[in-house]
């Protein structure tokens, strides 16, 4: 995903090698009981665990399932925090990405140009701070996937709230900014036309 050493050092990625299930209460959620009475157990798929922090302590964690056959790619772990990761909080400018690890990529090679806000998923919209965020915001990209799902999020709501400040921005190659990356593109050079 070209995230260097420090990158991912700094975003505390991590990985789960195998499926794990764990006691529910010990991570500090209710107990839950299955049909049948016994307890159901906290379900740690194996993948990429992507944490949020928030004030040096872990408000979610997400794993990126490397092959989720009919289930889902991302998992959010019961009891995580549903807000976006923001970085460069105080740039002028703001580029809107869908997943954490392409905001992380877009932070590495462009946090100098642009702030980021990762929703998540591309339905997420901005809880209160990223909305006060975006209305200082002098330029937002948006750039969802391109795919249909991320066509479709991008203008409607965002051109309503934020009006003519938002530039539909999606990479010119792959789907989303680290397939470009794989595809050859600069992600500094795409954020820098952009702005």
């Amino acid at each position: 995903r070209g995230l260097s050493d420090s990158t991912i050092e700094a975003a505390g990625l991590g990985w789960i090698q195998k499926d794990l299930y764990d006691n529910r209460e010990a991570w500090g959620l209710p107990r839950e009981d299955r049909a049948n009475g016994r307890p159901k157990r906290l379900w740690l798929p194996a993948g990429l665990v992507i944490p949020l922090f928030v004030d040096g302590r872990v408000a979610r964690l997400r794993v990126r399932r490397p092959d989720p056959g009919d289930g889902p790619r991302y998992v959010m772990i019961p009891g995580g925090s549903t807000v976006p990761t923001v970085w460069g909080d105080d740039m002028p400018a703001v580029a809107i990405v869908e997943s954490e690890l392409d905001g992380w990529l877009v932070h590495q090679e462009a946090s100098d140009l642009v702030g980021v806000i990762a929703l998540g998923s591309v339905s997420i919209r901005p809880d209160r701070g990223c909305h006060e965020r975006l209305r200082r915001a002098t330029s937002i990209l948006m750039a969802l996937d391109a795919d249909a799902a991320g066509m479709k999020q991008s203008w409607k709501f965002w051109r309503e709230t934020y009006g003519g400040k938002v530039k539909r921005w999606p990479v010119p190659v792959g789907k989303d900014p680290s397939e470009a990356l794989r595809a050859g593109l600069n992600i500094r050079a795409w954020i820098s036309a952009g702005l």
